[in-house]
């Protein structure tokens, strides 16, 4: 049987009924803990393209109730904008490699193209973990010269490190949570069927979708300018950030809606969209478990509050033994 059939259980728009075909079509892969990144991202979008007609594609295996909400609230706010949700079924997924800090949900974006095939000729598949700080509308007219993806490199360590780790041969490693996709020519490579055979062989791919979409999609991308997806991580405390930056890209582990990444710079650019946003009320996420403490230490730390390390530290290794123990019971 093909692995994608039976992919989709539901499928329903929860906001206005628009014309998909002459619409910025923009899809998202998520799971229930990034749907807050995802809906301050759909409200920067709708901010800094406020006449443009776009549907949003969310693929997720749930969505909390309060996020459905909140979703529908930008609809009524906006009536140039639908908001289509696909329940995935999640068990199709579950040999696939993941880490704590990633989850099934960045295999989703494998269903998108297949999905979007009857309704429109290119999509801009996004991680949740942006923001859009500038008009879309140049993107979504570039020509794509025979390209199946348009992307934007990553650094130039993460070149080294793919001709290092895998058979990897291509002018530039780009990252994946910015792509504008050709789907028929997506569609008609088999792209997201390789990419599934090559996951599920077990192949050495330290970033798992990413790599693999990078193997694939050799001489078949053209790369954009870094201001169509300029990579920040919170932990470095810096600011890389332009007037023409089009999507800024939180990157890396620590997100600004943790309390771990409170305390850098650009964050309060991601809250000052939220506060915009039908997720204005939603509080940051607390610590609660030893990985988070970890980050938590690493943060006081880094800022310099010392007597702040000692207590996450502390709690770290607390909170690590006792998960150690309940483990060790259970078995």
């Amino acid at each position: 049987m093909n692995f994608f059939t039976d992919m989709i259980k539901a499928k329903k728009n929860i906001a206005n009924k628009i014309d998909l075909s002459d619409s910025m079509n923009i899809a998202f892969g998520i799971d229930a803990h990034f749907a807050l990144g995802m809906g301050v991202l759909m409200s920067s979008i709708i901010k800094n393209n406020p006449s443009a007609t776009i549907a949003f594609h969310v693929f997720t295996d749930r969505l909390i109730s309060d996020d459905i909400s909140h979703l529908a609230a930008l609809g009524r706010a906006h009536k140039n904008i639908a908001i289509y949700i696909y329940y995935i079924n999640n068990n199709k997924f579950t040999a696939f490699p993941t880490l704590f800090t990633w989850s099934k949900a960045i295999y989703y974006r494998f269903i998108i193209c297949r999905e979007l095939s009857t309704v429109s000729k290119r999509c801009l598949y996004l991680d949740s973990d942006i923001l859009c700080l500038n008009s879309l509308e140049n993107l979504f007219k570039a020509d794509f010269k025979n390209a199946i993806a348009l992307v934007v490199p990553d650094h130039d360590g993460m070149t080294e490190y793919a001709r290092r780790n895998f058979n990897f041969n291509g002018e530039k490693y780009f990252n994946s949570g910015v792509m504008l996709i050709d789907i028929r020519r997506w569609n008609e490579a088999n792209i997201s069927e390789q990419a599934v055979t090559l996951l599920q062989n077990k192949n050495n791919f330290k970033f798992y979708d990413q790599d693999v979409l990078n193997l694939l999609l050799v001489n078949k991308v053209l790369f954009l300018p870094v201001c169509y997806n300029t990579i920040y991580h919170l932990a470095d405390m810096k600011n890389n950030v332009t007037s023409d930056t089009i999507f800024l890209h939180y990157s890396g582990s620590v997100k600004p809606w943790q309390r771990w990444g409170q305390f850098h710079q650009l964050t309060s650019l991601w809250h000052k969209y939220q506060k915009s946003s039908p997720w204005a009320n939603v509080p940051v996420q607390e610590a609660r478990t030893y990985k988070q403490a970890k980050f938590m230490a690493r943060t006081m730390k880094r800022t310099g509050n010392y007597s702040g390390w000692l207590q996450w530290s502390t709690l770290y290794i607390i909170w690590r033994i006792r998960d150690k123990t309940i483990k060790a019971v259970q078995e």
